[in-house]
């Protein structure tokens, strides 16, 4: 048990097994309830045999020493360092070798190829209030709507709309679905009503179209669009040609049919076989004038 608070006198401590005592210091009186009173007995503690202060000091600065040598070799080598709190490993670089040719991009994913067609009717004359009227050599009733997947100029799948004679619906459906598959690539495919029926609006838009109740220009004969048995495709890297003339105007580039540019149709190409696979003629091959867009049932 501890001894009276404050109590300093003359302690005895035990060291290798001899008693040592403490005198206060010199000149210090002495506290307590007397001088002659005997010093009191040391504290009870359990025996620890032979204790040495000093060696005890030297072996605990020995495992100071080896403890902060193993920190000081983890610290300076960078296989052992630890990372810090916001350090963050850092993956191995990649490199290519000198000369080495880097794997082509993979293309776009592409869609199925889907269509669908719908019967038109009387219902239909205001939407196509541009492009048919009463009088015109085909009726509504032999007309079909074809809404089909077409592969743009952004490499993307898109869904456009023809109208096209029924009776030829799925001659057209099968050159469209050709092209599609092979990535042939077409700006836009709208119904002409968009541009009012205009034709040349239509052709300067780079606009793929079939039916449009019109007359051939410069004369009273019905054009082949007029009865749903032509398509116009890509009329700006497909251009008309007469004269010296070229249709639309803003793309005269590409009367120079030795380009090759998407969706520019080249003789024997793959939108030419695709359509000669069917019956169908193009005015590519007209002697004058030269209609690279133009593909109908009769090749006129």
């Amino acid at each position: 048990m501890k001894g009276p608070p404050g109590d300093r006198r003359g302690r005895v401590h035990r060291v290798g097994g001899h008693a040592l005592q403490h005198s206060p210091p010199p000149g210090r009186p002495q506290a307590g309830r007397g001088a002659s009173r005997a010093a009191l007995p040391p504290p009870d503690r359990p025996a620890r045999g032979d204790y040495d202060p000093g060696i005890v000091r030297s072996r605990g600065l020995l495992v100071a020493s080896a403890a902060l040598t193993v920190l000081c070799v983890a610290a300076c080598s960078p296989d052992l360092a630890l990372p810090g709190p916001t350090s963050q490993p850092h993956p191995a670089a990649a490199t290519t070798a000198p000369g080495a040719q880097q794997a082509p991009a993979q293309p776009p994913a592409q869609p199925a190829f889907r269509a669908s067609v719908t019967a038109l009717g009387s219902s239909w004359r205001w939407r196509l209030r541009h492009t048919w009227h009463p009088g015109c050599p085909q009726p509504l009733s032999g007309l079909t709507l074809i809404r089909m997947t077409y592969w743009g100029f952004d490499q993307r799948a898109h869904t456009g709309e023809l109208i096209v004679n029924a009776a030829v619906t799925k001659k057209i459906i099968k050159v469209f679905s050709v092209l599609y598959r092979a990535r042939y690539q077409i700006h836009r495919m709208v119904l002409p009503d968009v541009y009012q029926g205009s034709d040349p609006r239509s052709t300067n838009a780079d606009n793929t179209s079939a039916f449009n109740c019109r007359l051939v220009d410069g004369t009273n004969d019905w054009s082949m669009h007029a009865y749903g048995l032509a398509v116009d495709i890509n009329p700006c890297e497909n251009v008309y040609i007469e004269n010296g003339y070229i249709d639309p105007p803003r793309c005269k580039a590409n009367a120079d049919r030795s380009r090759h540019v998407p969706g520019l149709i080249h003789a024997g190409g793959l939108v030419t076989r695709a359509f000669a696979a069917v019956g169908w003629g193009w005015g590519g091959s007209w002697v004058t004038p030269k209609d690279y867009q133009h593909f109908s049932s009769n090749g006129h």
